[in-house]
C-alpha cells in the first residue's frame, strides 16, 4: 500500500520524520497483515464470505491509519478535507501500489515568490508523477479540443472541461525548478488520470502521460515496479518538498 504523506495543508507525521514514519508504516502494516492472515486461515473454505469481510476490514483499517497520520501529530491536528470522502481514486491508488511510493494530495508549495497550489504528486524511487484525476461519467470519453479545452462525451451529449495539462505542466515546472535549486534531479511526468473513462485523440508530448480505464492496471504495476526499493534521491525530494509545504494546524490538546 502506497503511503499518503501529505494531505492538502494538513499537518502530517511524515513532516516530523519522513524516514522514521515511512519505515514504521511498513512494519505496522506487515504486523497487522500477519495477524489478519492467521485469522483468515482459521476460516474454513465454506467461510469465504468471512475471509472477504476480514480483508475489507484490514484495508479499511489501514486507510484510517493513513488519514490519521496525514492529519495529526503528537501535539497538532488538522481537519481532514471533506472532499476526501468522495475521492475513491485515492483509495484505489493507495491500495494497488507498493509501500515505497509516496502520495501527496494537492499540496500548497511555499516558494520564494508565492504560495503555489499544486496537483497531486506520486513520488516513486526515481520519478515524480504529477497527477490530475478526471472524474467523469462511467464509460465516458475525454477528447482534446484545443490547447485550453477538452470535451467529455457522455450519454446525454458532451461537456467542455479545462485541459488538465495546463495545471499539470505548471505543477511539473514548479516542482522541477524547486528541486533543481536544491541540487535534486528527478524525472517528472504530467499524468491525466481518468480511472472510469477513456482518453482518446490527445496529442502526447514528452513528459506527459494519459491513464484511463484501459491502462490503469498497467500504470499501477509500473508505479509498483518503481517502488521496490527506497532510494536516497526519493527521500531527499520528498523531505525537501515536505519542508516547504504550507501547513495549517491547531494544538491537539488545549490547556484548561
Amino acid at each position: 500500500m502506497a503511503q499518503l504523506i501529505k494531505l492538502r495543508q494538513c499537518v502530517s507525521r511524515y513532516e516530523v520524520d519522513l524516514r522514521r514514519y515511512a519505515n514504521r508504516f511498513i512494519w505496522l502494516k506487515n504486523r497487522r497483515l500477519n495477524e489478519w492472515k492467521q485469522r483468515a486461515e482459521s476460516s474454513t473454505l465454506q467461510d469465504l464470505d468471512h475471509q472477504v469481510k476480514l480483508g475489507k476490514e484490514f484495508t479499511a483499517w489501514l486507510y484510517r491509519i493513513q488519514l490519521d497520520w496525514a492529519t495529526r501529530t503528537s501535539d497538532q491536528r488538522s481537519s481532514c478535507p471533506e472532499e476526501i470522502e468522495g475521492a475513491e481514486w485515492i483509495k484505489r491508488l493507495l491500495g494497488e501500489v507498493n509501500d515505497i511510493a509516496f502520495l501527496i494530495y494537492r499540496p500548497v508549495l511555499l516558494t520564494q515568490s508565492a504560495a503555489v497550489q499544486l496537483d497531486s504528486l506520486i513520488i516513486t524511487n526515481d520519478t515524480i508523477w504529477c497527477v490530475k484525476p478526471m472524474s467523469g461519467e462511467n464509460g465516458s470519453v475525454f477528447q482534446e479540443v484545443s490547447g485550453r479545452k477538452w470535451k467529455e462525451i457522455v450519454s446525454g451529449g458532451e461537456r467542455e472541461v479545462l485541459n488538465p495539462l495546463i495545471s499539470l505542466n505548471r505543477t511539473r515546472a514548479v516542482v522541477d525548478a524547486f528541486l533543481k535549486n536544491r541540487g535534486i534531479g528527478m524525472k517528472i511526468v504530467s499524468t491525466a488520470y481518468a480511472p472510469d473513462s477513456y482518453i482518446e485523440f490527445v496529442h502526447e508530448d514528452a513528459g506527459e502521460s494519459f491513464v484511463d480505464f484501459r491502462n490503469e492496471r498497467e500504470w499501477f504495476e509500473m508505479l509498483s515496479q518503481h517502488s521496490l526499493l527506497m532510494k536516497r534521491v526519493q527521500i531527499e525530494a520528498a523531505e525537501a518538498l515536505l519542508n516547504h509545504f504550507e501547513t495549517i494546524a491547531s494544538p491537539r490538546f488545549q490547556n484548561t
